[in-house]
This record gives C-alpha cells, sequence and structure tokens, in this order.
C-alpha cells in the first residue's frame, strides 16, 4: 500500500474549556469514538478531520510522526487550554511487525478531555455544532 493522505489542506482547531463531562466514554456521542483513558483521565474523540494510511516497513513510525509534525505546524490552532491533549491530537494503529500491510493515524473532528481537574473540548473543522 502507498501513502493515503484525506485530509483538508489546512487544518483549523478550536480548544475551549468545558464543565467537568463525568465518565468521558459515557458522554461519546458516536460508537466509533476513539479514546484513550487511564483512571479516569485522558482523551476521547470522534468523527473524522483526517485520515492517514501509512504503508508498513520499518519507517512507519518515522512517517507517521513526520507527516503529523507537518500538518500541525501548518494548522491554525486556538488553544487557549494549553495542556497536555488539548490542541489537535492523532489516534493510530501500528502492527508490531514491520512487515505488516499498513499502519492508520485518525485526527478525530471532536475530542474531549480531561487532565488534572481541567476539562476541554477540542473542534477540529468549522462545524458550528461542537458537540455533534
Amino acid at each position: 500500500m502507498k501513502l493515503a493522505v484525506t485530509a483538508p489542506e489546512r487544518l483549523a482547531v478550536r480548544t475551549v474549556p468545558v464543565p467537568d463531562p463525568g465518565n468521558l466514554i459515557a458522554r461519546l456521542p458516536h460508537p466509533s469514538a476513539l479514546a484513550w483513558i487511564h483512571n479516569g483521565e485522558g482523551i476521547a474523540g470522534w468523527g473524522e478531520a483526517a485520515r492517514i494510511h501509512l504503508p508498513g516497513g520499518t519507517g512507519r513510525f518515522t512517517a507517521a510522526a513526520r507527516l503529523l509534525h507537518e500538518m500541525f505546524a501548518t494548522a491554525s490552532i486556538d488553544d487557549p487550554v494549553a495542556v497536555p491533549g488539548t490542541g489537535p491530537v492523532a489516534f493510530g494503529s501500528f502492527g508490531f511487525d514491520p512487515k505488516s500491510p499498513d499502519s492508520t493515524l485518525i485526527i478525530p473532528r471532536r475530542i474531549l478531555g480531561r487532565r488534572n481537574g481541567t476539562a476541554w473540548l477540542t473542534t477540529i473543522g468549522d462545524d458550528p455544532d461542537p458537540l455533534t
């Protein structure tokens, strides 16, 4: 498989503080959401702002990091919350064996998170309703 990127030319990212959402998983509006949660803190994302398919091989992690760095460096980011996990993030699925056929990165359209008592919602794109 060759590299395939489905994304806008430039990501528009906005993070805002929100009241504590309680159980992050229970707040998700879509069953196909992605999450990274430990002891009630973490991030949960849904929708797709971008999808990247990477070919297998030993350079897959480096290629993923490079592509995300390039995408995030050119993004328009408004993030007054500014804690780890806010702003643009990607969820990745990588094969452990370099011979695996491919890997996938997804940048969610919405990301709900909580860390050290701070909760936020990140919206990627220009949808006026950040909770859909």
